[in-house]
């Protein structure tokens, strides 16, 4: 996987950082709210350090969750 194909990881990771969660906590916020969502702290973990990407569904959540708009998560 090219990592640059992962735009949105470190933001996702700076952003829950700031609200204190836990990659576990932020998970289940993300369970609770999409049940459907196929997320786990490993896969999380894995968005967050660039090792795979995100998918469209998972950037929606992750917006939603975190309480910005999904353009918010592209910036650097």
């Amino acid at each position: 996987m090219n990592r640059d194909a992962n735009l949105i990881g470190r933001k996702v990771a700076k952003l829950r950082f700031q609200r204190e969660w836990t990659q576990d906590t932020f998970v289940a916020r993300l369970q609770v709210r999409f049940s459907d969502l196929r997320i786990t702290r490993d896969i999380l973990a894995n968005i967050e350090t660039k090792r795979c990407v995100a998918t469209d569904k998972h950037v929606y959540a992750f917006a939603l969750v975190l309480g910005v708009e999904v353009g918010e998560l592209f910036r650097p």
